[in-house]
């Protein structure tokens, strides 16, 4: 018994033992025990976030540049050693440059040049100082002492900061493409100079030197080896000569377009775009007509006639704006001069060898209801101006014309197939008659929102191939027909290659309404962007002829911003919703990424949402996605408000991080809501030809049973939010369906038939009835071919059947969608007894950028939804008649 007891009291000793040491492990481990309880993220601190800007990484990858964007403007500026882990931080700095791996310069406040030796760390600094380059990678460092449109003096330092040119007067300076030399002009005391430095071995040459005139708009060409520049020779009758230099021989050439016969009523445009012919034979430029000051006023009354080619409100805009400047050529050696363009055909693209312009007048069909136009296409022969037509009703979209870098034919895409055409032989080839996949989006599930070719993004090195997108992939194809070839295999994996924007050459001088063509090596490595339209994930992916598409990085995350050094060493940035923006470090064929910044660290101090992707059917079998935010603070035994966002594709939004902000272009910030307790939905919709409202009904319905089926949300406490196109769809989804409590539509339309006969200004002025027939609205018809559908989908026709509370917004200067169109639907709901309040900010256009307004837009709809959804809060605009 004895020894029953003793062994008894050893095991409640050990047990006792046990427990404290539990009890003082509990409480000296946060892990484990203190766990720490994160905060609620309340307005006060949305001033902590900001956003990170990836700038740069130094030609050998040793270095990165960053920023981060603060709204008070307490913005900072890093660089960073990549192996060492240092970084150097700089408050308000900005324009940030490496000079090679030796220099990095950015400005400060105060006008100050700040210049860091990357090995030393040691800064520099320069004082008054507006603008700065580094030329020859950071060997020179050129600074001036005034902002642009100032003359301003110019002084050359060499990398220690020793000053070994100065240069007063400066009006004008451009670099060269490879910034190993600069051109500019100065104003002195009695004459103007034109001048080259060249940087290689430092050389400083005076062009031209001319008193009572100056010189401007300076251009290089392509190659370095000349350049062009514009040079006033009569300050009182403002005469303009075209200037050409061509550096071999020191030879310079001028153009007195002012003597040419057809220069009796035009003048050379000053502010002309120039192009430098590759072989640097030819040169383009602009003249336009000369400005009457006795010109005749508009007509009174104004005269609109039925056959116009253009609306009278666009001939009278170009009126007031002047003349549209045409183009013109020079050969310096022969003096030959030829105007290419004319009012009858304007526009106007340049053929890869620049031996032909291709021309059109997008109005020579007359309104047509696209979005691209369609017009006749001439060819001209730039020896002699002789002039040929090679496409009928040819659209004008600049995506379905390409040229061949190598020659002067011409790609184009018609009939669902792309073709060549050769000037010389005057022959158009099928090149891909024999590929089975499809160029464009028309044969996709959802009827198109507008027609379009995937593309062309440019050509291979050996002149013998031309690369096109389709859906997925990436195909080589020979220019001549006879082969294809599928270089990428996104179709199998449901990913779309494309080749990432850093990988063309920027450089390329204008193709003036044209495109410039881009030529890549394929044996070498070619850098893809690869986007997983099932998922989202995101990457980017290395391509070359051996080893095909390989991964630097991709995942279930928002991948972007890529920057590469010359030694294949790549910067990135990455987030989620609930992650931050972080920089991420990669080399070729490593594993794994190096985290070089967080940003916002702050996060992991309080409660934040996160985000799901939804898969469900809508009522036609059709499968459908959706992000889900949910909320801060998240408890599954609670039920929660939703408010459901709207417009066409939503679920990319998934790894969209978003800063908590008033500052809100269109009111809506997910973030915000997901702290104030609310799940957030963001719907894709499938569009039926013919039924857009109906459409978005049927999807919409479908997303927010699928979510209300999980039980996590209050099926009473449902709102819903669109702008533009999703202002109008939540216009008529109200019409149509009681499930939800609240709404607020931002610059919608209300009444589609009248909107049809609207007249926007979307760069030029134009009627809307492209919209229906031929994009977003997907009526596919016109008015007079199918009245029951524009009168079916038009929410005002449908307004009675409207029972929630509906806030509406506009611009009152909105250019897209007139703000009469909100205010026809407060009519409506007024008239029906229906609450409703109506916000107008005057002087904004169809999103807000005046950030007061973006501040009290963003209140007053969170405010709207916190009224009727959870009663927690006084919605100020609410009258007392309408609760």
């Amino acid at each position: 018994m004895k020894a029953i007891l003793i062994i008894r009291k050893k095991i409640d000793f050990e047990i006792l033992s046990l427990v404290l040491a539990t009890l003082l492990l509990l409480l000296s481990c946060p892990c484990m025990g203190q766990v720490q309880r994160k905060k609620a993220l309340t307005e006060n601190d949305y001033q902590r976030w900001g956003t990170l800007e990836v700038k740069a990484i130094s030609d050998q990858g040793k270095w990165a540049s960053y920023a981060m964007r603060y709204e008070n403007h307490s913005d900072t500026l890093f660089v960073q050693n990549i192996a060492k882990n240092k970084s150097y931080v700089f408050p308000k700095g900005n324009d940030g440059r490496f000079g090679g791996e030796q220099l990095f310069a950015f400005l400060a406040p105060d006008s100050k040049l700040k210049v860091m030796e990357l090995p030393t760390g040691k800064i520099a600094v320069y004082d008054n100082v507006k603008r700065y380059e580094l030329a020859k990678d950071g060997q020179y460092i050129i600074t001036l002492n005034k902002g642009y449109g100032e003359r301003c003096l110019m002084q050359i330092r060499n990398s220690n900061g020793k000053v070994i040119d100065s240069i007063e007067g400066i009006s004008e300076y451009a670099l060269n493409a490879d910034k190993d030399a600069i051109m500019y002009t100065s104003s002195q005391k009695d004459y103007s100079e034109l001048g080259i430095i060249h940087f290689a071995r430092y050389s400083h040459t005076a062009i031209s030197k001319a008193n009572g005139s100056h010189f401007f708009n300076l251009m290089w060409a392509k190659d370095s080896k000349s350049v062009a520049f514009l040079r006033e020779t009569d300050s009182a009758t403002k005469e303009v000569t075209v200037n050409y230099y061509r550096i071999a021989d020191k030879k310079l050439f001028s153009l007195d377009y002012a003597s040419k016969a057809d220069s009796k009523n035009m003048e050379v445009f000053k502010r002309t775009t120039y192009a430098i012919s590759d072989d640097g034979k030819k040169v383009f430029f602009m003249v336009a007509k000369k400005k009457d000051p006795n010109a005749e006023k508009p007509d009174v009354p104004e005269i609109w006639h039925g056959n116009d080619k253009w609306l009278y409100a666009d001939r009278q805009r170009q009126q007031t704006e002047g003349d549209i400047p045409k183009i013109a050529l020079w050969y310096p050696d022969t003096g030959l001069y030829l105007q290419i363009s004319d009012d009858e055909l304007p526009s106007i693209m340049l053929s890869g060898q620049q031996g032909y312009a291709v021309l059109y007048n997008k109005f020579s069909y007359g309104l047509q209801s696209k979005y691209y136009e369609e017009a006749d296409f001439y060819l001209t022969d730039l020896k002699n101006g002789s002039k040929e037509l090679i496409l009928k009703k040819q659209s004008v979209d600049l995506n379905q014309m390409g040229f061949d870098p190598f020659s002067n034919r011409i790609l184009y895409y018609r009939e669902s197939n792309w073709w060549m055409y050769d000037p010389v032989e005057k022959t158009h080839t099928n090149l891909t008659k024999k590929v089975t996949t499809h160029w464009d989006n028309y044969n996709t599930s959802d009827a198109p929102h507008q027609f379009g070719a995937y593309g062309n993004p440019g050509w291979t090195n050996d002149g013998k191939n031309v690369l096109l997108y389709d859906a997925n992939d990436i195909w080589l194809v020979a220019i001549d027909g006879s082969s294809s070839k599928r270089l990428t295999r996104g179709y199998e994996k449901n990913i779309v290659y494309r080749i990432t924007p850093i990988e063309y050459d920027w450089r390329s001088q204008s193709n003036y309404d044209g495109r410039n063509p881009t030529i890549f090596d394929l044996s070498k490595d070619l850098l893809l962007e690869a986007t997983n339209r099932e998922n989202w994930s995101t990457g980017y992916f290395i391509y070359n002829d051996k080893s095909k598409e390989q991964p630097i990085v991709y995942e279930a995350s928002k991948i972007d911003e890529i920057r590469k050094s010359k030694n294949s060493a790549y910067i990135f940035q990455t987030q989620t919703f609930n992650q931050s923006p972080r920089l991420e470090f990669r080399r070729k064929n490593q594993t794994a990424s190096k985290i070089l910044f967080q940003s916002n660290k702050q996060q992991k101090e309080y409660s934040f949402g996160k985000s799901e992707l939804l898969y469900y059917y809508n009522s036609k079998g059709q499968k459908l996605k959706a992000a889900l935010f949910y909320p801060a603070h998240y408890n599954p035994t609670k039920k929660y408000p939703m408010v459901v966002h709207i417009y066409d594709v939503m679920s990319d939004e998934l790894h969209q991080y978003v800063n908590p902000s008033f500052l809100n272009r269109e009111g809506f910030n997910v973030t915000n809501y997901t702290l104030n307790g609310y799940f957030v939905l963001m719907p894709d919709i499938i569009y039926q030809m013919g039924n857009p409202g109906s459409s978005a009904v049927d999807c919409v319905t479908a997303g927010v049973n699928a979510v209300t089926g999980k039980g996590l949300v209050d099926k009473d406490k449902i709102g819903l939010f669109g702008h533009s196109f999703g202002g109008y769809e939540t216009n008529f989804i109200i019409s149509q369906t009681n499930i939800f409590k609240a709404a607020v539509s931002g610059a919608g339309v209300s009444d589609i038939i009248s909107y049809y006969f609207n007249i926007s200004r979307n760069g030029y002025f134009q009627s809307d009835m492209w919209r229906f027939e031929n994009q977003q609205f997907r009526i596919g018809k016109s008015l007079y071919e199918d009245k029951e559908a524009y009168v079916s989908n038009s929410p005002i026709m449908h307004a009675e059947n409207v029972k929630i509370p509906l806030l509406l917004w506009a611009g009152k200067n909105d250019r897209i969608i007139p703000w009469n169109q909100s205010i026809a639907f407060y009519l409506a709901l007024r008239k029906l007894g229906v609450s409703t309040q109506m916000l107008v900010y005057p002087d904004e256009d169809h999103s807000l950028e005046n950030p007061e307004n973006q501040k009290n837009l963003s209140q007053r709809m969170m405010e709207w939804f916190d009224y009727w959804m959870k009663g927690e809060a006084e919605f100020k605009a609410v009258s007392k008649e309408t609760e």
